[in-house]
Order: structure tokens, then C-alpha cells, then sequence
């Protein structure tokens, strides 16, 4: 069963050589493949060029024509099956953001899911579909993505062409991916399509049969709950191995723990893939499961902000891998949130976010704390009722804060660049150092403004004062 590692680039793509030392250390832990998610750091050409990286639309200068074929060799010569997933109707604000492709848009309010019944719409994902191939002729799988397609029925079209559908609104999205794939069949007929299957989960199987779905994909079923909160419908494996031969699993080994986490617990994500080794258990002979993908997010979608970075989350990748291999239900997989040097790549940027982690935390509990709220609360400010003694103690605790966290950044700004682009470190910057750093800073200052004021004037004013 193969062991497939998800590289989300559309939050803070890795640079090459940092992402060989990956390909490298995976594959020791047990990986057998690797799925590349470009969004806009694929190096699309002609129409196209403007979402795509030859004119540097994500920012951060990833990826060339070269880079990308060569990250496609790499993993290939280092005993990895590489598989690629460009997004094909949902999860399409890279494309539909642009003024040429807004009219493409299910609904003009969200850039997210593209219109199947403008007639352009396929030729749109054909294109994209057709240059990540012509980067990887030998290509052994390909990934359509199309999850968390938000948007179906929406527009004027739409609405005629599923009212005259035997099977109203999921006509909208079958068609769409029964056209794609077998272009793509036609194209690469020996190629393996994979899709995420939440979009599948709600429609009828007499549909999804109708359809012949299981003719064209290999549907993953991905559920990323800790053991817990793990559940699959007896229902979904019954309709599943009625429609398809072979399914996959979809587990998370990053970014699955909140939408803007800095950190991944390595025991929450353990108990992801325990959970599915469960499953794969429970279903025994009846599902024939052809292999794992690993998720690892990095945004939950193309406006959200980047959530854990892969350097912290190696980890955790390196458990979750551990807990798939492991020849014995028995086994227990560690959860130690620390690597050896040797097979941490990343480990002095790792360790930087994990001390920004405890300083933030530091720095609320101090600026929402008990000191400045009795003694430096806005009220007190404007009437300028303030101690001293005590405003000189919160400029002091605030100082220190302030400089702990300058050098932190100062630190972040030389680590992050080795690893990912410039507008991706100025991103995670912007969002995870300078708002503590602020408040910091505005709170230290404030108290050293009122402390200079109070010196030699009047050291507390009382209730009956002015």
C-alpha cells in the first residue's frame, strides 16, 4: 500500500534544495510517493502565465520550468512516485481571482469554485492539466483535487442545465469531471486519476453509477479526526466498493489542527493515522485500499493565512509514517515533537517557531494580564490615575518582552529566507511576530511616557484630586 507525502506550496513554497533534503529523509521513514500541489507556483505559459509562477504571481519566485521538472525527477530517482494535483472546479481563487478569468466564476461574490457550464470553464483545467503533464511524461497517477466545490448551481446556467438533468445538481459537477478525465484518458490512457471524495459523499449511488465513476477515478476518502472524533459511515465503504475497485485513504499529518496554528502536536496527529490503521483493520478483504496520502496543509484555501510550516511539522511527519509502517497493532509510536539533527531539516527555524510560541503566550498573558489591567487599564490612562512604582515595573516586564521578541524576529528573518520565498516570510512575519511585537512595544513605551510625566510631579493622584 503506498505512502503518499501532500506538499501544499500554495502557503510558503519550499525552496529546492530544502525540499531534496525532504525527499530524502521521507523515503527513510517509510514514504513511497509524494503529491506535489503547485496552485500558483506551477509554471504555467501562454494565457495561463498570469496565475502562474513565470510571472511570479504567488510572490515568491517558485517555481521554474526547470525547478518543477527537476522536483518531479528527484523524487523519481530517489524511489519516490511523484504525483501532481492541479484543482480542476474548486479551490480555483488562483485562477479566478485574475479580471481575465473572473466571468469563469460560479458566483461573482467568491473566486473559489469554477462555472461548469461556461464554455470555456474546461478548456480553462484542460490547459493547466495538460502542461503539468507535458512536465512529466512518465507520469503514473495524476491528482484532479476537485473537494469543497462550495459553489454548485449558483449561476443563471447552471440553474437551466440541472433543472433539465435526470439528476439535478450533481449533473453539474459529475459531468464536469467525467469530461476532464477522459480527456486526460485519452491523453494518458494507463494514467491513474485520483479526486477527493467529499464532493461524492451526498450523491446517490445510482448516480455515481450512472456516471461510470468508477471506470475513471480512485476516489480519497480523507478524514482527519483524531481517533476520538474518527468516523466513516458503514454506508460510504458499502457504496464505495460497489463503485470503485480501488479507493484511497487521506490522512493529515499538518494543518488540520486549526486554520491558523503555529504548531502541530504530534500526538493528535498519530492518533489520526492509528485511527485509520483501525479502519483499514475494520474493512478488511472488502475495501481494497491502494494506498495513503499524508496531507500536510499550509492554507486552508488561497486567502487564508499560512498555518504550520513544514519544518515544525517534520515530527510529526516522521510518527505518522512510523505508525503506518509499523508491522504490529501493538507497537507504540512515540510522540516526541523533537528529530535527531541529522534528519530534521529546517530544525533551527522549528525551534525559533516553538520559542515564538511560548513568548507569544508570554507576551498576551502579560499585555491581557492582571498588572497592567489593575494598574494601567485605559480608564487610568485618561485620567492620568497612575503609580509609578507600578508603571515602572510594567515598562521594565514590558522591555524585557519587547527585546526577547526583536531577537526572535531579527533570528525568524534569517532562518525563514533559507527555506521559503519573500513574500512568504514576510507573511508569516506580518502575521505571527509584529502584532505581540506591537503591543509590546505600544504597551512599554506608554508606561515609560507616563512614568517620565509622574517623576517629581505627583506620584498617585487620589479620588478627590481635579
Amino acid at each position: 500500500m503506498h505512502r503518499i507525502v501532500h506538499f501544499d506550496l500554495k502557503g510558503a513554497p519550499l525552496k529546492v534544495q530544502y525540499l531534496e533534503q525532504v525527499i530524502i529523509h521521507i523515503k527513510s521513514w517509510g514514504a513511497t510517493g509524494v503529491l506535489f500541489e503547485w496552485e500558483d507556483t506551477f509554471p504555467y505559459t501562454g494565457d495561463l502565465q498570469i496565475v502562474g509562477s513565470i510571472a511570479n504571481a504567488g510572490g515568491d519566485g517558485l517555481y521554474s520550468i526547470e525547478e518543477t521538472r527537476h522536483l518531479l525527477d528527484f523524487a523519481n530517482q530517489n524511489g519516490l512516485v511523484p504525483i501532481q494535483l492541479v484543482q480542476t472546479i474548486g479551490h480555483l481563487e488562483f485562477v479566478l481571482k485574475h479580471p481575465a478569468f473572473r466571468n469563469y466564476r460560479e458566483t461573482q461574490r467568491s473566486p473559489a469554485v469554477l462555472c461548469p457550464s461556461q464554455p470555456q470553464s474546461l478548456q480553462i483545467v484542460k490547459a493547466m492539466v495538460n502542461q503539468a503533464l507535458d512536465l512529466q511524461p512518465d507520469a503514473k497517477y495524476f491528482h484532479i483535487g476537485a473537494d469543497e466545490v462550495w459553489h454548485t448551481g449558483v449561476c443563471h446556467e447552471c440553474q437551466e442545465r440541472a433543472a433539465r438533468s435526470e439528476y439535478r445538481l450533481s449533473s453539474l459537477f459529475l459531468e464536469h469531471i467525467q469530461q476532464l478525465v477522459l480527456f486526460i484518458k485519452q491523453k494518458r490512457p494507463e494514467l491513474t486519476v485520483l479526486m477527493w471524495d467529499d464532493m461524492l459523499r451526498t450523491i446517490r449511488l445510482d448516480t455515481l453509477l450512472a456516471y461510470k465513476l468508477g471506470e475513471l477515478v480512485e476516489p480519497v476518502i480523507w478524514n482527519y479526526s483524531a481517533m476520538e472524533y474518527f468516523q466513516i459511515e458503514s454506508d460510504l465503504w458499502s457504496n464505495y466498493k460497489k463503485l470503485f475497485p480501488k479507493v484511497w485513504a487521506g490522512s493529515a499529518f499538518k494543518g488540520a489542527n486549526g486554520s491558523c496554528q503555529m504548531l502541530s502536536p504530534v500526538c493528535r496527529y498519530v492518533s489520526n493515522h492509528e485511527a485509520w490503521r483501525r479502519e483499514f483493520k475494520k474493512c478488511g478483504p472488502n475495501i481494497n485500499f491502494a494506498g495513503v496520502i499524508l496531507t500536510g496543509w499550509s492554507r486552508y484555501d488561497h486567502y487564508a493565512t499560512l498555518c504550520e510550516l513544514l519544518p515544525v511539522s517534520l515530527p510529526s511527519l516522521s510518527s505518522c509514517l512510523k505508525v503506518l509502517t509499523k508491522s504490529d497493532d501493538s507497537q507504540e509510536v512515540g510522540s516526541s515533537d523533537v528529530l535527531p539533527t541529522a534528519q530534521w531539516a529546517g530544525e533551527q527555524l522549528a525551534r525559533c517557531v516553538h520559542s515564538l510560541a511560548i513568548l507569544r503566550e508570554r507576551a498576551f498573558s502579560f499585555v491581557h494580564g492582571e498588572h497592567v489591567t489593575t494598574w494601567m487599564n485605559p480608564w487610568q490612562l485618561e485620567r492620568n490615575y497612575t503609580n509609578p512604582a507600578h508603571l515602572e515595573t510594567i515598562a521594565r516586564d514590558a522591555g524585557v518582552l519587547q527585546s526577547e521578541l526583536s531577537s526572535l524576529q531579527a533570528n525568524l528573518e534569517v532562518q525563514l529566507p533559507k527555506l521559503t520565498g519573500p513574500r512568504s516570510t514576510e507573511e508569516w512575519l506580518a502575521t505571527n511576530v509584529t502584532p505581540a511585537l506591537r503591543q509590546v512595544a505600544d504597551l512599554h513605551r506608554v508606561a515609560h511616557e507616563r512614568l517620565n510625566a509622574a517623576v517629581g510631579i505627583s506620584p498617585l493622584r487620589t479620588h478627590n484630586d481635579g
